[in-house]
């Protein structure tokens, strides 16, 4: 495995570096020329007296970085690299310097350390062919890599945060209550911040089909604004503060050369302004099929048991879902899904059964520098039974119409990392006015574009 992976690094990116020394040029350019000739020592030698001359000449760095890969010493070898890395004044200095780098960093199974120089080498690659071997690189390197993390960052402005009411009267199927939200109740302006930060570890199997457990950790803060402060003074913006904390084990096992079946089990906790709000265990698994080149499927169901910590009756949710995405002809994607769940509960007010579709469509091509998507949705929510023993037992109806338009950024990324702008919409309609409401916001997220 670690043979293959090195043949997908490449054993040597070329040294084709300017010499930056002044003094002794051509002991930089002989030494690399040695090295090429399979002249290792020699290689070496020259490097080291050209380095004597000029301390941060970058060519001779990157040929004594190169001699330490071939003398099994892969420790010093990044190292020098490293100090090649710096000392490059061109792009095609620090491409090769950071490759060194991260080849180093494999040869000592330093992975996290390797993703890092690779991540580096996208950044200076110095043309578009360097830039995509590197990425197949980080790709060969994360497949053969145990462990994965993963970070998700987002921040969106909403005139919504803590999902208040729009109306300050309730009123349910067209008739006013005796009931009035306070301030905090009512739908308050903000900023919410989110972050995702996810582990995995293969524990055995392959890249395509591993046993692997995890841990994720979510957090969504909100900060809210001058105006939600004023609504409701008691206010602070953790009260509306959510956390969530998940454990997880998944097995994917191959059933053919077109199919996959994924299945596991995720344990979690979640917390609502800092306090614990309830606990849950959830089974799901999922049969992946390829039906052709351009036509994947996927089908999935759940169940998860619900506790909350408020002593309600625990729920026990039941979930299907089946979707397909095709790549089109003219090089754009399509992707459609239907869901369907039901919530059974000794609590009448959680029962409930939902349903919905989306649709997704991606453009192949970017639009004056920037990679389109979007997406329409519906969902609709029927409560039997809700308010249980106060509005004599009112159900409760929501349909939600949704849409999204995605914009990536690669151009403004930066270490693999790149922007993406997304715009939202979205209008529910509910015979309880509480859940009735819109929204349009703007948010921004930064995603791996590899």
């Amino acid at each position: 495995m670690k043979r293959s992976l090195f043949s997908a690094l490449a054993t040597m990116v070329c040294l084709a570096q300017p010499v930056a020394s002044a003094g002794q040029p051509d002991l930089a350019r002989s030494a690399q020329t040695a090295f090429t000739a399979g002249q290792v020592e020699m290689a070496r030698m020259l490097a080291l007296a050209a380095l004597n001359s000029d301390p941060k000449d970058p060519t001779a760095l990157a040929v004594l970085a190169a001699v330490g890969l071939a003398t099994k010493e892969p420790e010093a070898a990044r190292i020098v690299a490293a100090q090649s890395f710096r000392a490059a004044p061109d792009r095609e200095g620090k491409f090769t310097a950071a490759r060194l780098a991260a080849r180093a960093a494999v040869e000592t199974e330093q992975t996290g350390v390797a993703k890092y120089w690779l991540r580096r080498a996208v950044q200076v690659a110095p043309n578009d062919t360097a830039r995509a071997a590197t990425i197949r690189d980080f790709t060969a390197l994360r497949a053969h890599s145990r462990l994965r993390f993963d970070v998700d960052l987002s921040i969106r402005p909403s005139d919504n945060v803590n999902q208040g009411a729009r109306d300050q009267l309730l009123v349910i199927d067209g008739n006013p209550t005796w009931f009035y939200f306070d301030g905090s109740s009512m739908a308050l302006s903000g900023i919410e911040t989110a972050a995702s930060l996810g582990l995995r570890y293969r524990l055995a199997g392959t890249a395509a089909a591993p046993t692997e457990v995890g841990l994720r950790l979510y957090h969504r803060a909100v900060s809210l604004s001058n105006e939600a402060k004023t609504q409701a003074p008691t206010a602070s913006g953790a009260d509306f503060s959510n956390s969530a904390l998940d454990a997880t084990v998944f097995h994917t096992q191959i059933l053919s050369d077109t199919q996959s079946l994924r299945g596991g089990l995720t344990l979690g906790r979640s917390w609502l302004a800092d306090k614990p709000y309830a606990d849950r265990a959830r089974m799901e698994g999922a049969l992946s099929t390829r039906h052709d080149l351009q036509t994947r499927s996927r089908v999935g169901f759940a169940i998860e048991r619900q506790w909350l910590t408020s002593g309600k009756p625990p729920a026990t949710a039941f979930s299907l879902e089946a979707g397909v995405q095709r790549a089109l002809d003219w090089g754009d994607s399509v992707a459609i899904k239907l869901e369907a769940a039901e919530t059974v509960s000794n609590d009448a007010n959680q029962e409930h059964r939902r349903v919905g579709a989306s649709l997704r469509y991606m453009l192949g091509k970017p639009v004056a520098g920037a990679v389109l998507s979007g997406g329409l949705g519906v969902a609709a929510r029927d409560y039997p039974v809700f308010f249980n023993g106060i509005f004599n037992d009112t159900g409760r109806e929501d349909v939600t119409l949704s849409g999204s338009v995605d914009m990536a950024l690669p151009k403004l990324g930066a270490f693999g990392f790149e922007p993406v702008v997304s715009i939202e919409a979205s209008r529910t309609r509910s015979n309880v006015s509480r859940y009735d409401g819109q929204s349009l916001g703007i948010g921004l997220q930064i995603q791996s574009s590899f």
